[in-house]
């Protein structure tokens, strides 16, 4: 019900966000009937790009769609490179799916749910393509990360899905910056206070003390 299929489609919209990341690490975690880590966490967007473009639908074994344990193994991968850099960055994913939950190996969509909450890591999930899929798994996930869903039923949709999310991730590192650039600003203002207080008491003890 897309040009082509589904996963050309997502394919495309993909490549498109990942252009217009800079500064961020994205890694790709691909699902069927079970999870594979298809590129760790990187900067590099070109290498991302190739490997993107390279899906095929045999690269998993079919048959099922394990939404949980796919989510959990992305979960996994942000958690790990934090522990690694010791730094508190934003941590988000973008789960997209085109069927129901129908299989689980380790983690069921609500245990990844919760892994993904207590990590602080929100999960903006995307139904692709129209028919009868219950949506209401992808809607949990959302609403237990503080993340969002979306339902795409053709190219625009999820390319604007994708547009929001994008959107919501630049909002994010604005508000990092605005915060950071208050915290730089306000100790020269504190040294400045301290300095002006120490000379306030130095002048105190000479002969520039206040009349009493």
């Amino acid at each position: 019900d897309l040009p082509r299929d589904r996963l050309d489609a997502a394919q495309r919209v993909v490549r498109r966000f990942i252009d217009r990341r800079t500064n961020d690490r994205v890694g790709l975690v691909v699902f069927g009937q079970g999870a594979m880590l298809q590129c760790p966490l990187t900067l590099d967007m070109d290498l991302l790009d190739r490997v993107v473009a390279d899906l095929t639908l045999g690269d998993i074994p079919g048959y099922g769609t394990a939404i949980g344990d796919g989510l959990a193994l992305g979960v996994a991968q942000l958690r790990r490179a934090e522990a690694r850099d010791g730094k508190k960055n934003a941590k988000i994913v973008i789960l997209l799916s085109d069927g129901d939950s129908n299989w689980v190996t380790r983690f069921n969509p609500n245990e990844a749910a919760a892994l993904a909450r207590k990590e602080g890591i929100k999960v903006f999930t995307v139904l692709i393509g129209g028919g009868s899929v219950n949506p209401q798994t992808l809607r949990d996930i959302a609403s237990t990360t503080g993340g969002r869903f979306f339902r795409a039923e053709d190219e625009a949709e999820l390319e604007r899905s994708f547009r929001l999310v994008r959107e919501q991730l630049d909002k994010n590192k604005r508000i990092k910056r605005e915060r950071k650039l208050d915290a730089e600003l306000a100790w020269p203002l504190l040294v400045l206070a301290c300095g002006l207080l120490a000379l306030e008491q130095l002048m105190a003890r000479t002969r520039f003390r206040r009349l009493t």
